[in-house]
């Protein structure tokens, strides 16, 4: 091999060399990011509560479970379940593989501990993140949720549903989000200035599980997590 070949070879091997550590360079902010997103993204839903109609979400979070939850005919056996496992389905719409099972949420929401005379949401929401090792806790609460009277296309009284629902960032403790739906449909001929939500819900008389499905589909418009 004479110079000129020697020469050749060694910047051969300086321009390889120098392309082999810009790709790690290149590679390694995109892992370290990945693994940032994958620790952000474990959620976990609590059971709703059945709790008075919140003036503001200091107030919801911050009161005992002794005076906040309630118990009364505007709210139909079984809404709280069916709003959770709405809050859950529309979840793993959303973040799949990133939701923990409901099954596990409300297994360890029935075992865990707190004094209703003393502990709030916030706190139970804490307490049941931790147990769950989530990064972050959603929960909700319904104070009214009452089905239709009649059928799709003649209802002698409308559906009616309100509850709302509060995201917690566990890494602070903190509530980052909160939304609520208050809502009894009307006719179109009642009010006008509905008809866009009203021929979006199919022109009909919804069911409360309808009307509470279509409303929490609003309310994650606005959702601050993203895919």
């Amino acid at each position: 091999m004479n110079r000129k070949e020697l020469i050749r070879e060694i910047k051969n091997i300086f321009k390889w060399s120098f392309i082999l550590v810009l790709g790690v360079c290149y590679l390694m902010p995109v892992s370290v990011s990945r693994a940032q997103d994958e620790g952000i993204q474990s959620i976990a839903v609590m059971p709703f509560i059945k709790g008075k109609n919140p003036e503001n979400v200091e107030e919801t979070m911050s009161c005992p479970y002794s005076r906040f939850c309630f118990e009364n005919d505007s709210i139909r056996e079984g809404a709280d379940q069916v709003l959770t496992r709405m809050l859950q389905e529309m979840l793993n719409r959303d973040f799949n593989g990133q939701v923990l099972p409901l099954n596990q949420a409300v297994e360890a929401f029935e075992i865990l501990k707190f004094d209703h005379s003393k502990d709030t949401p916030q706190v139970v929401m804490i307490k049941l993140g931790e147990m769950l090792n989530a990064d972050y806790m959603i929960a909700g609460n319904v104070w009214r949720y009452t089905d239709r009277v009649g059928t799709s296309f003649s209802a002698e009284k409308p559906a009616s549903v309100a509850f709302a629902v509060y995201l917690m960032n566990m890494k602070t403790g903190k509530l980052i989000w909160a939304d609520s739906y208050d809502k009894t449909q009307q006719a179109l001929t009642e009010n006008l200035f509905n008809a866009k939500d009203f021929f979006k819900q199919g022109a009909k008389w919804l069911t409360a599980d309808e009307l509470a499905k279509f409303g929490m589909n609003k309310m994650f418009e606005n959702f601050p997590l993203k895919q």
